[in-house]
């Protein structure tokens, strides 16, 4: 995360001046520096890693630039409020509502909506700035929105003479000697000090002293850090309030690590599903080529057979046929037929498309001729053979058409 800031506000006559700069790496690591606002293409090109993604890029401003205000605005629905809050913060500034620029955080029926106000010249000046040396900003905030305590607490910025005062639902920047009246004046449970010390003489004036948290890091890398907690770059902080809204939104790059994450889930899930789809057409083509064998079969028993019915389902089938070799002479011969014969042909599986038959009672060995898918279905053949106690060897085997044509022995082990 890359935090810009400056001292003070720049004339937009003039040249900006030199620009403070702390980066907060992925492994929470502070680096920080200063360069010419002129000069900022030099630092891009020391670091290109840097400018990838404006996610990782903001610009804080001080309370010179921009107003916080919590404006209540009557309305029945959210777009009512939305369209009327510009006439509502038109009160509270001097400038022309047409010349300044109004962002605010989530607008909620009956609550006070958060807003900040900048002139709308000002923002673009510093936009351009950036622009011209190809840089896009992510965000813009604010000094005291980076400090913004919870409820019943203060934060305390020190910048020389002056310190800036942010509470929960205010800021402002006022003299060191008024700190101690103003502070007096709220009810707080702790104080957090950045950038300087409340001295003891200071603290002795406050009727009720409360806790001190004195924050030691250097202003730019405590800041940095309130702003990126994580370091996981601005949609890690999506309650920040960001002057880049409307006309004036970023729209992030998908490269950001977060968005690479969506991007493999997303391809993923798409070969997930082709796998699938690819899946269920082979099933379909499958099924398709088994009723093809299964017809044929059919056909070739009506033929064999036109007096007989023709059989519902393959099993069926197989019964007839085993039927009709069992009606031969030499009963014990022909029920070792069958029985060799039904081994056999389970073995050969629904794929399979039966040609012809021949039984040898002496060997007791059954050649059949089929027509099967392809030759490694042969050694299928074999190994579910092996289970129902025959021996199935093959005498020839040739490519016949897109099926293999095979002539198989089978004999009991």
């Amino acid at each position: 995360m890359l935090l810009f800031s400056h001292r003070s506000s720049a004339d937009l006559a003039s040249k900006a001046g030199r620009l403070q700069w702390c980066y907060l790496s992925e492994q929470g690591g502070v680096t920080s520096g200063e360069v010419d606002a002129e000069n900022l293409v030099s630092l891009v090109e020391q670091h290109p890693s840097w400018f990838e993604t404006p996610d990782r890029v903001a610009l804080m401003l001080t309370g010179e630039d921009i107003v916080h205000l919590n404006v209540s605005v009557p309305g029945r629905s959210i777009k009512s409020i939305r369209q009327a809050l510009p006439f509502a913060i038109e009160e509270f500034i001097t400038s022309d509502i047409d010349d300044v620029h109004i962002a605010h955080k989530a607008i909620r029926s009956n609550e006070p909506v958060h807003c900040a106000v900048i002139n709308r010249e000002r923002l673009e000046f510093w936009l351009g700035l950036f622009s011209n040396s190809s840089i896009t900003l992510g965000a813009v905030v604010s000094q005291a929105q980076l400090l913004r305590p919870e409820s019943g607490e203060a934060a305390l910025l020190f910048e020389g003479d002056q310190v800036l005062v942010v509470t929960e639902d205010q800021d402002a920047l006022v003299d060191r000697d008024t700190v101690p009246e103003i502070l007096d004046a709220l009810d707080l449970s702790s104080l957090t000090s950045v950038g300087g010390l409340l001295t003891d003489l200071e603290v002795s004036q406050l009727s009720a002293a409360p806790n001190l948290n004195n924050i030691e890091a250097p202003v730019g890398d405590y800041l940095v850090k309130r702003l990126s907690p994580k370091g996981g770059g601005l949609t890690s902080t999506p309650n920040l309030l960001n002057l880049l809204q409307g006309e004036f939104a970023v729209r992030f790059d998908e490269s950001s690590r977060d968005a690479l994450w969506r991007r493999t889930l997303g391809i993923a899930a798409l070969w997930f599903l082709a796998i699938i789809g690819g899946l269920s057409v082979q099933g379909i083509w499958l099924e398709n080529q088994t009723n093809q064998l299964d017809t044929k079969n059919f056909a070739t028993y009506q033929e064999l057979f036109p007096r007989d019915s023709v059989p519902v389902t393959a099993t069926q089938l197989q019964r007839r046929l085993a039927n009709k070799i069992s009606s031969t002479p030499e009963t014990d011969n022909n029920l070792s037929m069958v029985d060799l014969m039904l081994r056999t042909t389970n073995a050969l599986g629904s794929s399979s498309e039966l040609q012809s038959l021949r039984f040898r009672a002496k060997q007791m060995e059954l050649t059949a001729e089929v027509l099967i898918t392809n030759f490694e279905e042969l050694e299928a053949i074999k190994e579910r053979s092996q289970t129902m106690g025959i021996a199935v060897e093959v005498s020839d085997a040739s490519a016949e058409q897109n099926r293999v044509r095979a002539r198989l022995i089978g004999t009991y082990l």
